[in-house]
């Protein structure tokens, strides 16, 4: 957070509570959300992810989760099989239990989910940065989810959450690029990570054959969009260039962050994790080498000294393993080092 542009945002900010108390507007009526930040991320889609959509397939929402719930309440109907990622994230399995849905459990390993032929017509997958293993997706398996899309008539649900923070290599095109001609794929992607967290602004794209039943779900649950000063705020730092200065300035800072922790883990800690390969995102992920008991002993040890990690059991790991996410884009450089080095003497007492 010290490096948001905050002057810049609070000026502009102002700006927007100026004009909208000088004029009524009619888009406080429009659930599709404010029209210049749709085409703002129109344009910023087709730069930066080659996706061409044009402003009218955009939708935004109160950030990503909405735009899984009112995905799950159109599509799925009671029993009906939905595929998720194991582990993954868990407001998909309650969105899709909330709708009557029944989760399918699709295995990840190191290049993502692993494609099998599910009866199912609907499925939830982060294939540009896996939640929360960080594992990517391979063009082959993009290329499978859409042959098994187009055969079950299945809808793709793409969760794009944390593409802007890729650190080193060249981006796979999302499956949202891929998807020409069948329209299977629902792209969603959210501000969460590259502005405020509180900044609950989510967006979605979808092809031509869901816009009207998602539009007239949303516009069900929320007839007047809410947080339109902030869309609209958004969309003049977009328009102006501010928003992707500010990206290329988290780049930079985020990318050395990350560098710098993907080196000290697999030199100091190896031994008790394995290391999923990723290139991109704001935190690593490890699968523990060890049983359950002496995981936790660990944890609990670095717990005492300060250090502290998220369990990756919160996303429905498999059983026999346990796993650990390490985030640090709140952390200095030199907090991350003495973070890896307590890690490491905690290991060291451990083993004694």
């Amino acid at each position: 957070m010290d490096e948001f542009p905050r002057e810049l945002w609070n000026r502009g900010m102002y700006e927007q509570v100026r004009r909208m108390t000088e004029s009524p507007h009619e888009e406080a009526y429009n659930a599709e959300g404010h029209y210049a930040l749709r085409e703002a991320i129109a344009q910023h889609l087709r730069r930066m992810r080659g996706i061409d959509a044009p402003p009218e397939r955009i939708v935004i929402v109160n950030g990503s989760m909405q735009a899984i719930a009112l995905l799950t309440q159109v599509l799925v109907n009671e029993g009906d099989p939905v595929v998720l990622e194991r582990p993954g994230y868990p407001g998909t399995s309650r969105a899709v239990l909330a709708a009557g849905g029944v989760p399918v459990h699709a295995a990840v390993d190191g290049q993502g989910l692993v494609p099998q032929p599910w009866n199912a017509r609907l499925m939830f997958v982060t294939p540009s940065r896996q939640y929360p293993t960080g594992a990517v997706l391979g063009l082959e398996r993009r290329q499978q989810l859409l042959r098994w899309a187009e055969e079950q008539g299945a809808v793709i649900v793409e969760d794009d959450y944390d593409s802007e923070f890729r650190h080193r290599g060249r981006p796979i095109e999302p499956l949202k690029v891929l998807d020409q001609e069948e329209g299977r794929v629902v792209y969603i992607g959210t501000f969460s990570k590259t502005m405020l967290q509180e900044l609950r602004i989510g967006y979605v794209v979808l092809p031509e054959a869901l816009q009207v039943a998602f539009v007239a779900a949303k516009r069900l649950y929320e007839p007047h969009p809410s947080g339109l000063l902030e869309q609209r705020s958004l969309a003049a730092f977009m328009a102006s260039g501010g928003y992707e200065r500010h990206l290329r300035r988290m780049r930079r800072v985020y990318a050395s962050k990350f560098l710098l922790l993907q080196a000290l883990l697999q030199e100091q800690l190896s031994t008790l994790f394995e290391w999923v390969e990723s290139d991109s995102g704001l935190h690593l992920f490890g699968w523990w080498r060890g049983d359950f008991n002496s995981y936790a002993s660990y944890a609990a040890a670095c717990r005492e000294v300060g250090v502290s990690w998220s369990d990756a059991a919160f996303y429905d790991l498999p059983q026999e393993r346990a796993g650990a996410i390490f985030g640090f884009a709140h952390l200095t450089e030199e907090e991350i080092r003495s973070g890896v080095a307590l890690l490491r003497h905690v290991y060291e007492i451990v083993t004694k």
